[in-house]
């Protein structure tokens, strides 16, 4: 190889390597051991298996090559993988997320089934030209997919949370590297895994002198916090649901979580565990989940009232409130669901 190419294997290269360890990190590390890390570190193994065929691709003299020769089917577990990180962390109730196991051995099958029916060495045609598009679009609709899931945590006028705005530019940097393999002719396609190094070296250098931002998106486990036995755990669920449905405080536009962890005699931390680790709900999506039922209700019995003054006995500070947390909850506006 010359020099240039020399350096463009290097750079593309060992970009891979670096990422690999990263993804390693995150599946082996017990402290990482949340379903959103283990998410994170499987779709960053897959992307960077898909970026490290690129170098082989373009800098490989030897033919056959037996990685080169599993053909294209498992870029099929990009893009459902990345949709999985994401969801798992805006939306941990989402029905991919909750049924992940299934999601992801659906398209498991289908790999398995690709490399048996259509093995890359006896159809490269048909794998190259006929299968790698279908990959392509698919993981382009689960990037697509993954930014709708996202831009509906956004809520107005409110500010973005450090981890919003990192997945956000994750979805950013997949659609970048997923543009430059689409559109890359064959002798550029080195290009895709330079791309991903530059884009794995700026977040990797960013985390770096930024760890609490690290700290933050990436939440480790405390192997020393106390547990709740599963019978506490059940009293404490049945108190809060009793409450939620005999009193509403939910109703109130200004409920903070210190007062809902006040009634239980919690702290506003184990409150926050009860319904993070045992409802897989924020206490955000837990409270506009009663909300939306609430002004449902309204809407059911009540339907003389605006539907502003319906969201506001609800509990919504705020029209746009309303209307996002109903599209949500209930997947069409408040405004059809009355008609």
């Amino acid at each position: 190889m010359e020099f240039a190419t020399q350096i463009l294997f290097f750079f593309g290269a060992i970009g891979v390597f670096n990422s690999f360890l990263v993804s390693l990190y995150f599946l082996i590390n017990k402290s990482l051991s949340s379903f959103s890390n283990k998410a994170f570190g499987w779709f960053l193994l897959v992307l960077n298996l898909r970026v490290l065929k690129s170098v082989f691709y373009s800098f490989s003299t030897e033919d056959p090559i037996f990685f080169l020769q599993s053909g294209p089917p498992f870029f099929l577990l990009i893009g459902p993988l990345l949709f999985t990180y994401i969801a798992s962390v805006v939306h941990p109730a989402h029905f991919l997320v909750r049924h992940w196991k299934i999601h992801i051995l659906f398209w498991v099958l289908i790999v398995a089934g690709l490399q048996l029916f259509l093995p890359f060495p006896h159809y490269v045609a048909i794998n190259k030209e006929i299968l790698l598009p279908i990959i392509n679009v698919q993981w382009l609709l689960y990037i697509l997919a993954s930014g709708m899931v996202l831009s509906a945590s956004f809520t107005p006028f409110t500010k973005a949370t450090i981890t919003s705005k990192w997945l956000l530019l994750l979805v950013l940097a997949t659609l970048i590297v997923w543009s430059v393999f689409f559109f890359a002719s064959f002798q550029y396609f080195i290009s895709g895994s330079i791309a991903f190094s530059l884009l794995f070296y700026s977040f990797s250098v960013y985390f770096f002198f930024h760890k609490k931002s690290a700290s933050a998106i990436f939440k480790r486990s405390n192997k020393n916090k106390p547990t709740i036995d599963n019978q506490e755990v059940d009293r404490l669920i049945d108190q809060l649901k009793t409450l939620m449905e005999t009193e509403k405080p939910y109703t109130n536009p200004d409920l903070k979580s210190a007062h809902i962890a006040q009634r239980l005699s919690l702290s506003t931390h184990e409150l926050s565990r009860l319904i993070n680790e045992h409802l897989d709900k924020t206490f955000t999506d837990f409270i506009n989940e009663y909300r939306v039922e609430e002004a449902k209700h309204l809407i059911t019995v009540n339907s003389r009232y605006t539907l502003e003054a319906i969201g506001n006995q609800s509990g919504f500070n705020s029209k746009s409130a309303f209307y996002k947390a109903f599209k949500k909850f209930h997947g069409t506006t408040p405004g059809k669901f009355q008609a």
